[in-house]
């Protein structure tokens, strides 16, 4: 369950966003002007993980996949989740109308196998304000993004590592993103959220727009991206459902002339607790130039400027006993291969990749309010087009939460 003063002020936007997953955390409150209504505080997190991985060999002549090359590692770095520390603002009511905001700094732990590393990525992921009232809320800045924002939200490895990905780099594991997700990252934006009409709520907004990249990219953009999500939460039965459905579109020109492209795409999905302690969760999502992992501006294009089509899915269950959650999820992400592909595949051998798959077995456990553990084993498979074998990758993880 979130905090009380999560509860209070709603200042958790999707994932307020890693704190709607910071469950069961105290949080510090500090009351401003003693009277008058004006509330701040504060919260955030600390992680770090020991990772050992060993990966097969990456095929030659092959473009994408993420799993790193055949290099056996150790490390010891943040998961999925980066450390937080974000402050939140909440005002008094003044004519029917309430405003929040929050501004979060990411940081990551890890030195990237460099011994003098002075320095760490630090994320700015959130800064934005919110207006609330009988209408529902406007919120402006930088937030999670709506499309395919709740798969991201409801993958049981946002608590630990999935797909670790790059082991020299500054950033996060992975988790599902590229394996079941595309990320929807954290993006300027203004959007409005309906108050609950029995269970149901819609979000929709304008975004700051982005490049569309690939072979080729697409980076004149003279429109916002559009996004919305519809989403359900009721009790059902001896347990409560969560339903959801996102879209997003947004076009873009090349700087040269001609067509303009067009990534767009829908997601979904439905998520259901028992109080019996069983949770299920089936996700997934289809479009076309959204790219494998990074959405938009990464591998969205090929050598012509056609949008790539990609489709992925998620299944997951997890069983909990107490203070400990046992899970096991499997996920997926393809790329389907476009013509100019197919073109450059036997011409030039390069083979682009199709299939990016994973299974993980996690165990989660609260110590108590502020100190979470886990344990995490994934197995991990990049396919590319054509001939030439695949990349599987067997991944270990111990590590632990402090949070507040």
């Amino acid at each position: 369950m979130t905090s009380v003063f999560w509860k209070k002020t709603h200042l958790s936007v999707a994932v307020g966003s890693v704190c709607l997953a910071l469950s069961s955390v105290s949080q510090a409150v500090v009351l401003v002007g003693g009277d008058n209504g004006w509330e701040v505080s504060f919260d955030g997190n600390v992680n770090s993980f020991l990772v050992l991985e060993r990966p097969d060999a990456k095929p030659d002549n092959v473009v994408g996949g993420t799993i790193s090359g055949d290099q056996d590692s150790a490390r010891v770095r943040t998961g999925l989740l980066p450390a937080v520390f974000a402050f939140n603002v909440r005002s008094p009511i003044v004519n029917g109308l309430r405003g929040s905001a929050r501004i979060g700094f990411y940081p990551q732990v890890q030195n990237a196998k460099t011994k003098n590393q002075f320095g760490s990525q630090v994320d700015f992921r959130e800064a934005f304000f919110k207006v609330e009232g009988e209408f529902g809320d406007v919120l402006m800045g930088r937030a999670l993004s709506l499309f395919q924002g709740k798969n991201l939200l409801t993958d049981m490895t946002l608590f630990g590592l999935g797909v670790q990905g790059g082991v020299d780099g500054g950033g996060t594991t992975l988790g599902r993103i590229g394996y079941g997700y595309v990320y929807p990252q954290f993006n300027a934006g203004i959007r409005y959220t309906t108050p609950d009409y029995s269970g149901f709520k819609l979000s929709a907004g304008i975004f700051d727009p982005s490049k569309i990249a690939g072979d080729v990219s697409a980076t004149e953009t003279d429109m916002p991206r559009f996004e919305a999500e519809l989403s359900y939460g009721a009790p059902l039965g001896n347990g409560r459902i969560l339903g959801w459905v996102s879209a997003m579109t947004q076009s873009a020109d090349f700087a040269t002339g001609g067509d303009s492209v067009r990534s767009s795409g829908i997601a979904g999905g439905i998520s259901y607790d028992l109080d019996m302690g069983l949770g299920f969760v089936l996700s997934g999502y289809v479009g076309k130039g959204l790219g494998s992992t990074l959405m938009l501006d990464s591998d969205s294009l090929d050598s012509v400027g056609e949008e790539r089509d990609n489709h992925g899915f998620l299944a997951q269950a997890t069983y909990t006993m107490g203070k400990t959650k046992l899970g096991l999820s499997y996920g997926e992400s393809d790329t389907k291969e476009t013509r100019a592909d197919q073109l450059v595949r036997l011409s030039t051998g390069a083979r682009q990749i199709e299939k990016q798959s994973s299974v993980t077995l996690g165990l989660y456990h609260d110590v108590n309010a502020w100190l979470k553990i886990a344990a995490e084993y994934n197995y991990s498979k990049n396919e590319w087009y054509g001939s030439g074998g695949a990349q599987d990758s067997n991944a270990l993880g111990l590590g632990a939460f402090f949070l507040w």
